[in-house]
């Protein structure tokens, strides 16, 4: 039997690509048939591979003309320069699925002309159309969780674009001027928030204090309530205490009744992937063994640190999906953050982008890291499109770029689009992908507003959001390394395949700090992982962390680096 050919392959798939795409020469039609006939074992893939593509065709009408952006034209014009472009557009549009179609008919003939129909019909995986600027924006908004019980002589307003005075709440962060108001939280909790203060609103059950001082009457409930600050985590269960952060954000505690119970915040990633399980182990995350699904073009291959990574080679099934961390509605799930974000990887790049802006779909994106939540989604990949000032904060024109997105309360989604140009210390793309392994982190923090993008453990570019500005995300659709899957696909096929290898992925709900970054990169130089090989004993000492219990009249100061107590 004759041996796969994974070069062989790869050539057959090309040229059907340009058979179908109407750009094939007679000599590689030739070559084309000649390899087909050498290797009978490839002729149901490019068959498949071909129906794939009719199908496609005859559903890019539809496609097109019910999407609104592609109705636009590449320049602006004045109104009065278009009047008849929707017509002219419209008969294009209709003639392409026609002759796309046409030419993949004609390619089946060479097929049939072999006459080798065995496991003609076997079930195979269906390719998903690579994309022209995908985004799932069906996500439903968040719940409100969060409405106004009392106001006393108080002044407040959201933080965002438009900063508005409301007594209902969803996920965001209100800024109190004057006076004092009492939230009254879905979940049963009610604080008192005082001027001049800086609260956000996270979940039904949890709030956080960026400034200010907060305080809570004594209940009866029973449900709990978590307070977040700069440097620790407070969970109370109807209890009366006053809490206060100061512009060193260092965290006063007092309770008046009952007691409440503090711990530090916790600094691990709340997802690692080292990929460095045995061949015949199944591949899952290191702190929580969640199962990793990995697609059949997901190859382990030696790792940049310890002894696995995962090659991607741009097919649609090169792909790890990760799963949703337990995520249903946005802002559930354990890949929920709010406060705080990094994505940090190792990357060997072989990104096939042009070195020019791409003006014509479909567009190679290289996705590293995506959860695709519809206007919700995280996002950390390489783009290179002529939209990207849809969404870019701050504009930086268009261009091959390594793009960070999220969706940032009052201020929607956005991309922080770091162009590989080789200005003002950025690197060129040529040294993205120069063979080398890089490493690749991306953070915002809430508690300063700042949204960056580090290589090689040096901030490369950055942003000023507003002090307090939180993060939505979470929610049904599945997080995935090296592709993008939206929620409503099953499968381990994605639409944006990462071409490469990567390597020690973290996922943190806080920004790691430039020292923390620069420490990372110097022990990946040395052949070390992030933790120095530390990693599962520092997890163990973290779990075996206690809450401090603090009583009725004790007062309690905690340090803003640390979160432990100061005496």
């Amino acid at each position: 039997m004759t041996q796969p050919d994974p070069d062989i392959r790869e050539q057959i798939l090309e040229l059907a690509d340009a058979q179908c795409a109407g750009i094939i020469t007679e000599d590689e039609l030739a070559t084309l048939e000649g390899l087909l006939t050498a290797h009978p074992e490839y002729r149901r893939e490019y068959l498949n591979y071909v129906f794939v593509h009719i199908g496609l065709a005859g559903t890019a009408q539809a496609r097109v003309l019910q999407d609104p952006e592609a109705e636009l034209p590449l320049s602006v014009k004045p109104a009065a320069d278009n009047t008849s472009e929707p017509v002219e557009r419209g008969y294009l549009v209709m003639l392409i699925p026609i002759v796309c179609s046409a030419i993949c008919l004609g390619a089946v003939g060479i097929f049939l002309l072999m006459g080798d129909f065995k496991g003609l019909w076997e079930p195979e995986m269906v390719l998903q159309q690579r994309s022209k600027y995908y985004f799932d924006d069906s996500a439903s908004p968040p719940e409100e969780i969060a409405s106004v019980n009392q106001v006393a002589r108080a002044r407040w307003e959201l933080l965002g674009n438009s900063p508005a005075v409301t007594d209902r709440f969803q996920p965001g962060t209100v800024k109190v001027t004057s006076g004092e108001v009492e939230f009254a939280f879905s979940g049963g909790a009610d604080i008192n928030v005082a001027s001049p203060s800086l609260f956000g609103f996270e979940r039904k059950d949890q709030g956080t204090l960026f400034s200010g001082s907060i305080s809570t009457q004594r209940s009866d409930r029973k449900a709990l309530f978590r307070l977040e600050t700069p440097s620790i985590e407070l969970i109370d269960q109807g209890t009366e205490y006053e809490v206060s952060v100061n512009e060193a954000a260092e965290t006063f505690v007092h309770v008046l009744d009952g007691q409440v119970a503090v711990k530090p915040r916790g600094r691990l990633p709340r997802f690692y992937w080292n990929f460095d399980e045995p061949p015949q182990t199944a591949l899952s995350d290191v702190l929580n063994q969640s199962p990793v699904q990995a697609g059949k073009n997901a190859l382990r291959v030696q790792g940049l640190i310890g002894p696995g990574a995962i090659q991607f080679n741009n097919r649609p099934d090169a792909s790890l999906r990760l799963g949703n961390g337990g995520g249903q509605e946005v802002g559930t799930g354990d890949y929920a953050v709010s406060t705080g974000i990094t994505v940090e990887a190792l990357v060997v790049s072989d990104w096939k982008a042009a070195d020019s802006p791409q003006t014509q779909a479909p567009f190679d994106y290289d996705e590293i890291f995506r959860k695709e939540d519809g206007s919700y989604r995280i996002l950390l990949s390489f783009q290179n499109d002529d939209k990207a000032g849809i969404t870019q904060i701050p504009q930086v024109g268009d261009g091959p770029c390594l793009s960070f997105g999220l969706y940032l309360s009052g201020l929607g989604y956005s991309e922080l689009d770091m162009p590989l140009d080789g200005k003002e210390g950025r690197p060129t793309l040529a040294e993205m992908r120069d063979g080398q392994p890089h490493h690749i982190v991306a953070t915002y923090n809430g508690w300063t507003g700042e949204k960056a993008i580090y290589i090689d453990g040096i901030m490369r570019m950055s942003h000023r959001f507003p002090v307090g500005t939180m993060i939505i995300s979470g929610g049904a659709a599945p997080a995935v390394i090296g592709n993008l899957i939206s929620a409503q696909s099953a499968t381990l096929v994605g639409r944006e395949p990462f071409n490469g290898v990567i390597d020690e992925v973290a996922f943190y709900d806080y920004a790691l700090n430039a020292g923390t970054i620069a420490t990372h990169f110097s022990l990946f130089k040395a052949g070390k992982d992030y933790f120095d090989g530390q990693f599962l004993d520092i997890l163990r000492q973290e779990k075996q962390e206690d809450y401090l219990l603090i009583h009725k009249g004790q007062k309690m100061k905690f340090s803003a680096e640390t979160g432990k107590p100061v005496l």
